[in-house]
């Protein structure tokens, strides 16, 4: 399923453009990863196999959207109805002893919302299914960024458009990818002086804080200066914190001169960047 199929663009109260409930067409499909082990006949998380949706970067923030891959971590494969469940298909997981929101499970991957907590450091992961348990440790963080992607590497965004030509929501907006339909659903390149909001993870805490484990559809800047380079230029997000459950969202204009067709796409927050291998499409 598309990123955007469904996605309102609303006004949140700051003026900001916001995309309600994105979440469910961001993580519509279970993250493929390397990191995703083979069979083996028990209960096991892979080494390095903590990590923030799309990443592989072994430290994770509370609240944000996490993956777990191993062996045998869920009977079946199941997936939430936008209820935060604690326990999905027999498997429920702790992050330092306190139950993490289970979106989707499988024998060889989790999606969750790490639960809110306030420690850092390493902590214990718990894994627990009916064919027993496993355990291993991650570092908890104040920041552990990650965009959000349509694919192994293009991120999650969209373009707004105002003028109603767009081919989502009612005109109101496009998905920003390489022009076309070679994702496997229209996409449009961003050029110079669109708006766009793209999406991710993990960039630390806003305020107000938004506790894990409950719907959230408004919006609570980032506390964090966030800084977004496209193409190694930086430019300063309009808006930038979440808008959904763990889900941030960062406003910007493109500005000319960026270049033309996929380009380097990094965040930095704190210190810490985004993986590099992520792009977005420019015309």
């Amino acid at each position: 399923m598309p990123l955007a199929a469904g996605v309102a663009i609303a006004q949140s109260a700051a003026g900001q453009a916001t995309a309600e409930a994105p979440l469910a067409h961001i993580f519509a499909n279970p993250f493929a990863s390397a990191l995703a082990a083979a069979d083996t006949p028990t209960v096991s998380i892979s080494p390095g196999g903590i990590v923030p949706v799309y990443s592989t970067s072994t430290t994770i923030q509370a609240g944000s959207w996490v993956s777990i891959y191993g062996n045998h971590l869920a009977t079946q494969s199941a997936t939430w109805t936008g209820n935060f469940p604690t326990n999905l298909g027999g498997t429920s997981v702790t992050i330092n002893g306190r139950q993490a929101y289970l979106w989707f499970v499988s024998p060889g991957q989790i999606n969750l919302q790490a639960p809110s907590d306030t420690a850092t450091g390493t902590v214990p992961v718990v894994v627990n299914t009916p064919q027993g348990s496993a355990t291993a440790t991650v570092t908890l963080g104040q920041v552990g960024p990650s965009f959000s992607l349509l694919d192994s590497q293009h991120v999650a965004g969209i373009i707004i458009r105002t003028d109603g030509s767009g081919a989502y929501g009612g005109g109101s907006y496009d998905i920003v990818g390489p022009t076309g339909s070679s994702l496997g659903y229209p996409t449009v390149a961003a050029k110079a002086g669109d708006n766009v909001a793209i999406y991710g993870v993990g960039f630390g805490p806003t305020n107000p804080s938004v506790p894990a484990g409950q719907p959230f559809s408004s919006a609570a800047p980032a506390v964090n200066p966030v800084q977004i380079l496209i193409n190694g230029t930086s430019i300063a997000p309009a808006f930038a914190g979440l808008t959904g459950a763990g889900l941030f969202q960062f406003n910007l204009t493109i500005p000319a001169g960026l270049g033309t067709g996929d380009v380097p796409l990094l965040g930095i927050v704190g210190g810490v960047q985004t993986p590099s291998t992520v792009v977005i499409s420019l015309q």
